[in-house]
């Protein structure tokens, strides 16, 4: 054997497990990378579910200013106790409403206004954990005066 072939053998010898080191760092970055995307497809279905439920939420406090209207100027039924409402939508059924009205009346000359102010507020959930929404809604709305 000649020198320079004995050369060229312990040369290729020292390289043995290069390749090893690169396959594991590639295997290492890859399966760093498939657990980020895992997180963030998690995040981001929970931000969706969220935002549902957010809207629920806000449908289930107008339905509480609706039946406040309803119950303020058509049944003239504004009580100062807060009222709870149980919405029929099965979208919105797992939602508590409840309903303050008060009500003034101001003069205009000789007529009389009455001013319903309402208040409504639409929860689910228990107070301090992720399934907790509430969405409050004002109104201020009266009858017309006469003609």
């Amino acid at each position: 054997m000649s020198l320079s072939r004995i050369n060229l053998l312990s040369r290729s010898g020292r390289q043995t497990g290069f390749t090893l080191i690169t396959a594991i760092f590639l295997l290492v970055v890859t399966a760093t990378l498939s657990v980020y995307m895992l997180n963030m497809r998690s995040v981001q279905n929970q931000t969706l579910v969220y935002g549902i439920q957010g809207a629920r939420a806000m449908q289930a406090a107008r339905a509480g200013i609706e039946w406040g209207i309803y119950k303020s100027i058509v049944e003239a039924n504004c009580s100062p106790a807060t009222q709870e409402f149980n919405a029929p939508g099965a979208a919105i059924s797992a939602f508590k409403i409840e309903l303050d009205c008060t009500s003034s009346t101001h003069s205009e000359g000789t007529t009389s206004i009455i001013v319903y102010r309402l208040t409504a507020t639409a929860t689910t959930g228990t107070y301090g954990t992720l399934d907790f929404v509430s969405r409050r809604l004002q109104a201020t709305v009266s009858e017309a005066p006469p003609l």
